[in-house]
């Protein structure tokens, strides 16, 4: 089976001089490995809760430098997922944050020809490009924002709507390019701001874009706890709607404190289909959800 997940920030815990040698990775190289499917998973370079304002240092190339460390460690860098193959580390590198652009949509060639495929404008906080979800701004993208997104197409860098604002969201869908929710839920069962709304979800559906299944549990329900059966019912929402052949995986792990019982890395992602199964999904639809669909999804952009 083909398993892609399209969101972790496995760069960001690494860059951390002062971690803790013995706290455990969400993604390793093990968990990536075990069995005979064929594993992606994507690592985001993410610019950090203060819009890199933080850093002496470019915490982009921290994580690029965490990056190389992972690849000499036999994690394999791939720009498309036919390249994928089992028993390896396939790992595909992507943005989470406009301001890794900078102000110069000239970045956007240099992240390309770096290999990365997907790149979301905004995290939580407004930034040159565009607004968050959780601002409440119903503004939409900024000129540099229009720009870049313009830039990212084509490159053929998918344009990732978890963290942009409705408006924001409606104004990258008006497009024949479809956009990707690389780790988003659905708004109508846990009222997040960041969550996607009934309309956005069709919208998606109609342009063929992609839906990642966030787990962290603060997205999957109200009450802040969540189990496997939650994340499900979030997939069969989706289902519900139409969306069986643009909805997947986007786990979020290593940028989530909290995780749904049962799932609590990587290696813990087959219990994941499992639970569908056992809700009803057949071995067709539980294919396209495990990696299937994001593999196509990545040929449509």
């Amino acid at each position: 089976m083909l398993i892609c997940d399209a969101h972790a920030d496995t760069l960001w815990q690494m860059k951390f001089p002062d971690r803790p040698a013995d706290l455990p990775f969400d993604i390793t190289k093990e968990f990536l490995t075990q069995g005979d499917d064929v594993r992606v998973q994507a690592l985001a370079l993410f610019v950090g809760s203060n819009g890199m304002r933080d850093y002496d240092e470019n915490i982009i190339q921290l994580e690029l430098a965490a990056f190389e460390r992972l690849k000499a460690d036999g994690f394999v860098q791939i720009t498309e997922i036919s390249q994928a193959k089992a028993g390896v580390a396939n790992v595909m590198l992507t943005i989470e944050g406009g301001e890794a652009f900078g102000d110069s949509v000239d970045a956007v060639d240099a992240f390309a020809d770096m290999g990365v495929r997907i790149a979301a404008p905004i995290w939580n906080n407004e930034n040159l490009l565009a607004h968050s979800a959780t601002s409440g701004s119903g503004e939409g993208l900024k000129p540099l924002g229009h720009a870049v997104i313009a830039q990212m197409r084509k490159r053929h860098m998918a344009v990732d709507l978890s963290h942009l604002n409705i408006r924001g969201t409606m104004e990258v869908l008006d497009s024949d390019i479809p956009p990707i929710a690389t780790h988003s839920c659905a708004y109508t069962l846990c009222k997040a701001a960041r969550n996607l709304n009934d309309e956005q979800i069709r919208k998606l559906i109609s342009a063929g874009g992609f839906i990642g299944v966030n787990f962290y549990p603060g997205f999957l329900d109200d009450s802040g706890a969540a189990d496997i059966s939650r994340v499900v019912d979030h997939m069969a929402y989706i289902c519900d709607m139409g969306g069986e052949s643009i909805l997947g995986l986007g786990s979020d792990f290593d940028g989530i404190d909290k995780y749904p019982e049962g799932l609590y890395n990587a290696g813990d992602v087959p219990k994941l289909f499992d639970a569908m199964r056992k809700r009803g999904f057949d071995e067709k639809l539980v294919a396209l959800i495990a990696g299937e669909n994001f593999a196509a999804y990545m040929q449509r952009i």
